[in-house]
């Protein structure tokens, strides 16, 4: 009865919310009835809606949009925190509804195993999943004890519904197996419980295990579990595997496959180190057939092994039900169950639209060829970006997959999304996609077609969304920057904007919108992409409860910057604007334009003598390095000239009073700006219709100037403010110089004089106005899109 439970607690929710409002539409909402005496109907009749529920709420949606609208901006005004409830107690509901639908299919094969194995096989009625009587397999012999198995997910916690079905399914199948379910926040929150279970487990299940003291803790409780088998997690954790004689034990002693099976490993992949993931999901395919052809035992444990893994990596509910009764009759506790059949497979990679569900397209070439027949955005020049996605959430049907393919076309752009399992990212991004770039080196000469395909897709830009290294995937996330010089001469040769754009799996939305992105989220977001050679990361949504959701303010936020990207890259060399922001920390000390180990002046010259080779427009400044010579210096003198507190408080008047110095022989000129409190305002202000259409279920809606407020909370009133580089007016000033299409200044303080480390170490310090100004000027008043440097990295404000 989940179903129908389910869709009454829908109805129920619809009906709280909406069956005490009354609405009479005013004129200017009726005004777009399509006829007159709709819109008399509309403006003069008072509507309630008592009896509404989901249907009934459809329906109007279909019948009366007017009302509708009407209806949503009524109950949103009323109480913006039950609305964002509302909201987001609606979706998961739906969501549940959405999956426990899909498992149908899952359930009809799961019967048919039972009643193949009774000899019974016979055509099913359409029926609820959870509805079925599902009859138990039956034994050759009487299970003599209860078999424990404990499952813990990491990065896959989004799957912790699918797997409690699973254990259901089981316990109604072979009610001797019992499976315990957990993810690894359960570790932190019910230590004791997890304990408990592994205590008097027959076997440890984990997948997507990283977390350092999750790893180090789960470490000391497997000694005594007789099988363990981990997947794409932390080496340390997956080197605890054991099964019958197999094992991944990293003391070295009976480690890894014999020699046999790995001679049989070495003809799968290119025979490239990076590749050699890769291979193995290759012999994953037919590992286990070629297995039964070598002797030992130790080969027949590794085939079972492979087979679990198959099993688990193929997904969905059928497939991890035949996974544990597979385990449990090869190796836990035999009872003469029937054979469960082989995994049901999905594509390994492939691409998918919204447009034709359930349709995968084997290779970008044929995706877009169905594109330029039937794409929503063929034949308008959109940039094409190449979307990797993570291939466990495409076959688990996460919604947000659909939402973010949708809402990027909605943005401009075509995407072409890939899904994979994660190994393979560099494969696909190396030999299937390319660009104008790398097809101009082919051509020339310069650069070997090596292993790209002539049918290779050309990208504007790349984002992945995977969450893992390009180059290695999960096993890439222990060995951050191994293989970076393979990424780095992929994306090189390509020469695209690779952005990272992926939902939080590791903390939940309500953590992320209280504290930030922390600890190893950090880490997987941030810092290993960079070593990727990613130049952008915009998180997409994260975690509620177990379920992924989509934060629709951040794919607009990621289709911007990649519009931006890719607006930069077409246009012409000379007219493209930039921005230099030079080292200034610790502020006060005279650390302007200093950097450890690095010649700043010369490096600036240096720098400023390449741009010209490369067709930047820097106006008048003399071409070569040794016209440049000095103009570093006087170029820093200058900047320092701007921070003195006399000028400074005269705001942009003083700087251009006080000009470029003998900056102005090269052909340098001062320019500052002002930004006043109302500017800065507007900068940091979201549009004030946004709601959860817009922001997605985080804990509470924002209103549109929470940033503004946060910044008066920390540093007053922005109209009386007068501190950190204000002018006597009390503007905010931004001080420079120009030089052509590039601005050079000084980046704003990062501290307070005095205490400089106050910003870095104090958590809840928001940056102060005149920083904000800054970037938010350069961002959208100055430049618009625009190329900053700083410090030798290039990035896009």
């Amino acid at each position: 009865m989940q179903l129908a439970d389910l869709q009454q607690q829908i109805d129920a929710r619809i009906n709280a919310t909406f069956s005490n409002i009354r609405i009479t539409l005013p004129a200017e909402a009726a005004a777009g009835a399509s006829d007159e005496r709709q819109r008399q109907q509309l403006q003069q009749q008072e509507h309630t809606f008592a009896d509404i529920d989901d249907a009934a709420f459809a329906a109007l949606g279909r019948t009366n949009p007017l009302l509708l609208m009407a209806l949503l901006e009524a109950a949103q005004s009323a109480d913006k925190a039950s609305w964002q409830a509302f909201q987001s107690d609606l979706q998961t509901l739906k969501l549940k509804r959405q999956r426990l639908s899909s498992q149908l299919a899952d359930a009809r094969s799961l019967l048919d195993i039972a009643l193949r194995a009774e000899g019974k096989r016979q055509g099913l009625a359409a029926v609820r999943p959870d509805e079925q009587a599902i009859t138990p397999l039956r034994t050759s012999t009487t299970p003599t004890r209860t078999v424990r198995i404990v499952l813990i997910c990491g990065f896959e916690s989004f799957n912790v519904a699918l797997y409690n079905s699973a254990a259901r399914r089981l316990a109604a199948l072979a009610p001797h197996i019992q499976l315990r379910v957990f993810s690894d926040r359960d570790i932190a929150t019910r230590r004791g419980e997890v304990a408990a279970a592994l205590a008097g487990a027959d076997c440890l299940f984990g997948s997507l295990l990283f977390d350092y003291d999750t790893v180090e803790w789960l470490r000391g409780q497997l000694a005594a579990v007789p099988v363990v088998l981990v997947f794409e997690s932390a080496l340390e954790l997956m080197g605890q595997t054991r099964i019958g004689s197999f094992t991944m034990d990293p003391s070295g002693k009976s480690k890894g496959p014999p020699p046999a099976v790995k001679k049989v490993l070495s003809l799968f992949g290119s025979g490239r180190e990076e590749d050699r993931l890769t291979g193995y999901l290759s012999f994953l395919k037919i590992g286990p057939q070629l297995l039964k052809f070598i002797p030992g035992k130790k080969a027949k444990d590794l085939r079972s092994w492979l087979t679990v893994y198959g099993y688990w990596n193929q997904g969905g509910l059928s497939n991890v039900v035949s996974m544990f009764l597979y385990l449990t009759e090869q190796h836990l506790a035999p009872a003469g169950l029937s054979i469960p059949p082989p995994p049901q497979e999905t594509p390994q990679t492939g691409c998918l639209h919204p447009a034709q569900p359930g349709r995968y397209w084997t290779s970008p070439a044929e995706y877009m060829a169905w594109y330029a027949r039937e794409g929503p955005l063929r034949g308008t020049g959109a940039p094409v970006v190449g979307l990797l996605l993570y291939r466990k959430h495409v076959i688990t049907d996460q919604p947000y997959i659909q939402q973010l393919i949708s809402q990027m076309e909605a943005e401009g752009l075509i995407p072409v999304p890939v899904f994979i399992n994660g190994v393979e990212a560099h494969t696909v991004v190396r030999d299937q996609l390319t660009s104008e770039y790398e097809q101009s080196l082919i051509a020339s000469g310069e650069l070997p077609r090596g292993s790209l395909r002539k049918d290779a897709v050309k990208v504007d830009a790349l984002v992945s969304t995977i969450g893992f290294p390009l180059v290695g995937g999960p096993a890439g996330t222990m060995e951050g920057g191994r293989q970076a010089e393979v990424a780095k001469s992929i994306l090189s040769s390509m020469n695209v904007p690779y952005v990272v754009a992926a939902p939080l799996l590791i903390q939940d939305m309500a953590s992320w919108a209280e504290q930030g992105i922390q600890g190893l989220q950090s880490v997987v977001l941030y810092s290993l992409p960079e070593l990727d050679g990613a130049i952008d990361t915009v998180p997409l949504g994260g975690l509620v409860g177990d379920d992924i959701f989509l934060v629709p303010e951040r794919v607009t936020r990621l289709s911007s910057r990649v519009h931006k990207w890719v607006s930069l890259r077409r246009k012409p060399t000379s007219d493209r604007k930039l921005a230099l922001m030079l080292y200034g920390f610790p502020p006060g000390v005279g650390a302007t334009g200093t950097a450890a180990l690095l010649n700043v002046p010369k490096s600036l010259e240096q720098l400023l003598a390449a741009m010209q080779e490369a067709g930047y427009h820097l106006g008048p400044l003399p071409s070569g390095h040794d016209a440049l010579e000095g103009l570093g210096e006087a170029i820093l003198k200058t900047l320092k000239a701007q921070e003195e507190p006399r000028t400074f408080s005269r705001g942009a008047a003083g700087i251009t009073a006080l000009g470029a110095g003998e900056a102005e022989q090269w052909g340098v000129q001062p320019a500052a700006a002002e930004v006043t409190p109302q500017q800065l305002r507007e900068l940091l202000t979201f549009p004030a219709e946004w709601g959860p259409t817009e922001w997605g279920p985080i804990p509470y809606l924002p209103s549109e100037d929470f940033l503004v407020k946060r910044m008066e909370a920390q540093w007053g009133d922005l109209n009386s403010y007068r501190g950190i580089n204000s002018t006597m007016s009390g503007t905010l000033l931004v001080p420079g110089v120009q030089v052509g299409n590039l601005w050079i200044g000084v980046q704003p303080l990062l501290g307070v004089e005095g205490d400089p480390m106050r910003l870095l170490f104090e958590r809840d310090l928001t940056p102060h106005p005149q920083y904000a100004a800054t970037y938010k000027w350069l961002q959208e008043v100055r430049y618009g899109p625009f190329v900053a440097t700083s410090r030798g990295q290039l990035f896009r404000c």
